[in-house]
């Protein structure tokens, strides 16, 4: 099974770094993508492709300086090959082992050296500042503009903020001192100054037109709470409820006519009254938590047989109190999400004056005005210049790019696929596009990111390429080298069902084969660890021992240490290295550095 899963990594990885085609490359966790990245250079370079018109483009600077290394690293083993291993490494790579591709391969450790800078391999935001550096006039930017570090952007934030809250209107404030203190005010407009460039319409409206575009947006019929209540305290079906009631009070139990009678009373008020005391009449049908109260509260089993009307009219009822309580949650939702962002606005607002004036750019920043530029007609130049220095785009870890990072992608690669732009007159592999990365591994809205612009940019790419007659290939790469299969076989079943799969693959349609199909593995699943029976003192005693409750994070941090203290004490064999378990031996992952990290390092200590 290893060699099969071997050889289906192999193939999955050559059809990919093929230079012939543009590709989109679906990679699970521990597929390789950073070796398939290094390969698809490779195999560029040894085709023809110039080293400085390659440009990588990778998520961290971590991910960046691990692939330049490795690069490197390969071209510089090259230089020293016998000629033999070097043609194996060649062929490894579909690359004919031929006396002048060996002499090429050996010169790339030079010319890669030689490079201004190096490979051009960097993260989006490296790489914009670059571009802005260039071209600071055409994006309307000093040409000494600087990084603004976290901290200063936060105090910036912070004065701004408090600077427009203490001349803010009392009734905004109000708005949002329910939903958000200060500092939780601070994270709102945070996250709206990432996603500034989405909202910037909706923020330079006046402030009657943001009240309209949020209500509307919120589905909210009515300008004011009192509106709401006042048509949902008359309404047509009254007389049905009423005759129900009725019913209900002349023929039921007595704890059912007890709640029929303090209903009619209520529908004894005229309106102003009913309105004043509709949370009487909520409390009627709905229960706290907002559910529905059962129809046994209005008329029992067999009176419900016999006027089956009460049922069908209070139910009625129960659904449309129900949806005016859904309109009255909107209309507080509408009212607060409108005074936050009129509060924001001029906080965004401030904030972008001291950048500006201290000619400061954060990483927002750098990506909006990189796509500014490069979509600005007036600019159209800047695209020409980069047009004739890039001929093959290499993106990593698309999962998590955020849809305003995918048009600078796009943009940038607009004339590979285009008229001579495609057709470069030059004995050189034709113009490429690569993209890999992985849907299920998608960081959620982290800097934006996008997981459905993941699909949407594939096919947008995708047709350009195919209306060019170029090739283009979607590879997925299933074959992991990291885990083992007990672990993987875990994994496809659990994302088997309906239940687990949305968001994370088609019900059924998750499968991973594994590299190291004869390496041991096993997965335990262990009880939950729940908490235990809180054991009272018996009065007038002195405890002999400490009865404190031990928490269910306690119980299983020292169910953990207590497991990994008995295998070290009982000698338990490690196959792969043939020697007894050792401490250095388990890794202990946890979802965050909390109480229970703590609580687990303090068990593992308290065993030594």
């Amino acid at each position: 099974m290893s060699a099969e899963a071997r050889a289906r990594a192999v193939s999955e990885q050559l059809q990919a770094s093929d230079p012939a085609v543009s590709a989109f490359v679906e990679a699970s966790a521990g597929s390789g993508k950073t070796k398939l990245l290094t390969d698809r250079m490779l195999r560029l370079m040894l085709l023809g492709a110039e080293p400085g018109r390659i440009q990588c483009l990778t998520f961290t600077k971590a991910a960046a300086a691990e692939m330049a290394l490795r690069l490197q690293h390969r071209l510089g083993k090259w230089v020293t090959l016998a000629d033999h291993k070097l043609d194996e490494e060649l062929e490894e790579l579909l690359v004919p082992a031929t006396a002048k591709l060996r002499g090429d391969a050996r010169a790339l450790f030079a010319r890669v050296l030689d490079l201004p800078g190096g490979m051009r391999i960097g993260t989006i935001h490296a790489f914009c500042q670059s571009l802005l550096r260039r071209f600071p006039l055409e994006a309307a930017l000093s040409p000494h503009f600087r990084l603004v570090e976290d901290v200063d952007a936060r105090t910036a934030m912070e004065q701004s903020r408090e600077a427009v809250l203490a001349a803010a209107p009392v009734r905004m404030v109000q708005a949002l001192a329910g939903l958000a203190t200060a500092d939780g005010f601070g994270r709102l407009v945070e996250l709206l100054e990432a996603a500034r460039d989405r909202l910037g319409a909706l923020l330079a409206l006046p402030e009657i037109g943001v009240d309209a575009a949020v209500r509307r947006a919120a589905g909210v019929p009515a300008g004011s709470d009192a509106a709401l209540l006042g048509a949902a305290v008359a309404w047509a079906d009254e007389p049905a409820v009423r005759a129900a009631l009725q019913l209900a009070k002349a023929h039921g139990t007595p704890a059912v006519r007890e709640t029929a009678d303090r209903m009619l009373g209520w529908l004894c008020l005229p309106p102003s009254l009913r309105q004043e005391h509709w949370d009487e009449w909520l409390k009627e049908l709905l229960r706290q938590d907002g559910q529905k109260r059962a129809p046994i509260a209005y008329a029992a089993k067999r009176l419900a047989e016999q006027h089956p009307e009460i049922h069908a009219a209070l139910q009625a009822e129960q659904a449309r109190v129900s949806g005016v309580e859904d309109s009255r949650r909107a209309l507080r939702m509408a009212d607060a999400t409108a005074a936050l962002l009129h509060l924001a606005a001029p906080v965004l607002q401030a904030y972008a004056a001291r950048k500006q004036q201290d000619g400061l750019l954060d990483y927002n920043d750098l990506i909006g005005r990189t796509s500014q530029l490069l979509i600005d007609p007036g600019a159209a130049w800047v695209l020409y210049k980069l047009d004739g220095g890039i001929d093959h785009l290499l993106l990593d870890e698309v999962q998590d790019t955020a849809p305003q990072q995918w048009q600078i992608a796009h943009t940038l690669t607009e004339e590979f696929f285009a008229g001579s732009g495609a057709e470069r007159d030059r004995d050189t592999p034709g113009r490429s596009f690569f993209a890999v990365g992985d849907p299920k591994q998608s960081i959620y809205s982290f800097q934006g990111a996008d997981p459905e612009e993941f699909t949407r940019s594939r096919a947008r790419i995708a047709a350009r390429v195919g209306a060019s007659g170029k090739a283009w290939r979607d590879v997925t790469l299933d074959v992991s080298f990291r885990s083992t299969t007990p672990v993987l076989s875990l994994v496809d079943a659990v994302f088997q069902g309906s239940l687990a799969a949305p968001g994370v693959a088609d019900a059924g349609g998750l499968h991973h084969f594994a590299d190291r199909a004869g390496a041991a593995g096993k997965v335990e699943l262990w009880p939950l660890a729940p908490v235990p029976a809180e054991e009272a003192a018996a009065p007038w005693t002195v405890p002999d021992r400490n009865l404190g409750l031990v928490s269910a994070p306690q119980r299983l941090a020292d169910a953990l240490a207590g497991w990994i203290a008995g295998e070290l004490r009982d000698g338990v064999r490690l196959p792969s290295r043939g020697r007894p378990i050792a401490p250095g031996d388990v890794l202990v992952l946890v979802r965050r550095r909390g109480d229970f990290a703590r609580a687990v390092v303090r068990a593992l200590k308290a065993r030594d």
